[in-house]
């Protein structure tokens, strides 16, 4: 007799769970770092000193924004198993990764490689097989 699983009651792989653990981190560290550079930024253009190369670090903090706001949609509607969900992150972490290699080899910040691992895992993740199959209904 074969019985059928409902929707409900099926489990999310372990490793889809640890990339949504990672999403979710992301989207904060992304958060605060937005706002902390925003607030830095603020404070240096209030007292009238310079900011290097402004238009360049307002796109990055906006950037941060963006991505967390879409990392944080993606990680309330993964638990209702939409498609577009793993999409949005795999293009998210890309966009992560790109940022990651710009802040190593231009910015020379060696910290930028912990964001890019965290980001490749998290795409492998859902690129493999759990991912798809989770999101694949």
């Amino acid at each position: 007799m074969v019985t059928q699983v409902s929707e409900r009651s099926e489990r999310m792989p372990g490793g889809v769970k640890a990339a949504l653990v990672g999403v979710w981190i992301q989207a904060v560290f992304n958060l605060l770092g937005a706002f902390f550079l925003m607030m830095l930024v603020n404070d240096r253009l209030d007292h009238n000193q310079e900011v290097e190369q402004l238009g360049l670090v307002r796109f990055s903090t906006y950037s941060a924004l963006c991505a967390a706001i879409a990392l944080v949609v993606s990680g309330i509607f993964a638990w209702k198993r939409f498609g577009w969900v793993r999409i949005t992150v795999v293009a998210v972490e890309g966009v992560i990764v790109l940022f990651s290699l710009i802040n190593f080899f231009v910015a020379g910040m060696p910290t930028a490689v912990v964001g890019m691992i965290i980001a490749v895992l998290i795409a492998k993740t859902m690129l493999g097989a759990p991912g798809r199959e989770w999101f694949n209904r």
